[in-house]
């Protein structure tokens, strides 16, 4: 069913009048939305003698859902058989609807049967689909392949920058080391120039240029 279906279907049965005898036949929720799986009540309650009630599907296509008729087994079409139960009698009576499938989507109306029968307002039931557990456990996996990736480049990283940190300064320990022992090798003639440089302080001229 489309959105646009949708949105049609629940506005027509939030302003739709319903028939001038409606009146007797009271029938609620005007309007249910449910998820695959659910269960639903729908209660038609009339007054005066009857012969039985009827609940018929008017949308998409037209079928005799249940009949039910104090002290007599109820008739289910085959369509909900197992999944309908029923709470009260025949003048107010609770239909449950019970393992909504996508299927049941449509417009309910409950008719009391009489010499001439009544039927009240319909209501609009609309069944959605239902996420699986194995869709949420499907979606898991893809986050965390995309994280762990990202968060190991960034371990890589880290690590990187720190080793990186440590070389520096232990090298320039040794270099300090070296020249302090008064063994002037070019490495640390050139560390002394530097050292000079960045202290911009006149630096002796070296004796071994």
């Amino acid at each position: 069913m489309t959105q646009a279906l949708l949105a049609l279907l629940l506005t027509l049965a939030r302003i739709l009048p319903g028939p001038l005898d409606a009146q007797e036949v009271h029938q609620s929720p005007r309007v249910v939305i449910a998820s695959e799986g659910e269960s639903i009540n729908i209660t038609c309650s009339t007054r005066g003698d009857l012969e039985g009630l009827i609940m018929k599907r008017i949308w998409p296509q037209a079928s005799n859902v249940i009949y039910f008729e104090d002290e007599l087994e109820p008739t289910v079409d085959s369509a909900f058989s197992g999944r309908i139960n029923f709470s009260g009698s025949q003048k107010n009576l609770t239909i449950i609807m019970s393992l909504l499938q996508e299927a049941d989507t449509g417009a309910y109306t409950c008719e009391a049967v009489r010499k001439v029968s009544v039927h009240g307002l319909f209501t609009t039931v609309v069944v959605k689909e239902k996420l699986s557990h194995e869709a949420y456990r499907s979606q898991e996996p893809l986050q965390t392949s995309v994280s762990l990736p990202a968060a190991i480049a960034v371990s890589f990283f880290l690590t990187g920058l720190i080793l990186g940190v440590l070389c520096s300064m232990l090298r320039k320990t040794q270099i300090k080391k070296l020249c302090a022992s008064g063994n002037k090798d070019s490495l640390c003639v050139v560390y002394e120039d530097m050292s000079c440089s960045n202290r911009k302080i006149p630096c002796t001229p070296n004796q071994y240029q």
